[in-house]
């Protein structure tokens, strides 16, 4: 995991209004990134709200717990209580605290309606969270296709969130490239995963351009 390690240096440097795309490969241990070296770190100071599309941070969180030590699975299961989560169609969510549900909508009208329930919701919780992850987005593209990527372009035009930071894992071999290059065009920060480790595509000082 030492040559992932680039990515938790990297989060101190996102700012409120950020949408940090963090794309991978189907063959790298996601799982672990994520709840390792993203998720717990962002746990350490901070509040989190979790969007859970299918009950896929669910599956990872699981994942996880399988192959963490046991001080970090201490850790982690004690970081619960930090973890406010909106549930997003079937699934399990065993990793927070439920503040909100909705079913996964198709049509642009319903899927409005639900995301601005949900960011209503959250930014009236007790504490503020500075940090926003969206698990599932992959395989909503999949199911939905340019449609749902509509219907994702539309929120965000539509509600601003200039409240938090927005981080999204996105399985690349899961979506096509246009759905891709569209999601790279409105992100603030582009964070590539694979077999040879972390590389910065898009944001901040730190992008390495000979590995473009």
């Amino acid at each position: 995991m030492l040559k992932y390690e680039k990515i938790s240096k990297i989060i101190p440097l996102f700012q409120p209004g950020d949408r940090v795309l963090v794309e991978y490969t189907s063959n790298v241990p996601i799982s672990k990134i994520l709840w390792q070296s993203i998720t717990h770190h962002i746990l350490n100071d901070e509040t989190i709200i979790i969007f859970d599309f299918y009950g896929i941070g669910d599956i990872t969180f699981r994942n996880y717990l399988r192959s963490a030590v046991s001080e970090e699975y201490k850790k982690l299961i004690e970081s619960k209580k930090n973890i406010y989560l909106f549930k997003i169609g079937p699934g399990g969510a065993s990793y927070g605290r439920i503040v909100g549900q909705e079913k996964v909508y198709t049509d642009t009208e319903s899927f409005l309606k639900a995301y601005y329930s949900m960011v209503h919701r959250a930014l009236s919780l007790p504490r503020k969270p500075r940090y926003a992850v969206v698990f599932g987005l992959s395989e909503y593209l999949y199911f939905t296709g340019s449609s749902g990527l509509f219907n994702l372009l539309n929120v965000i035009s539509t509600i601003p969130i200039e409240d938090w930071v927005t981080v999204v894992p996105l399985n690349i071999d899961a979506i096509d490239g246009r759905q891709r290059a569209i999601l790279e065009e409105i992100s603030s920060w582009v964070i590539r995963i694979t077999e040879e480790g972390c590389q910065i595509i898009k944001g901040g000082k730190e992008r390495d351009d000979t590995k473009r």
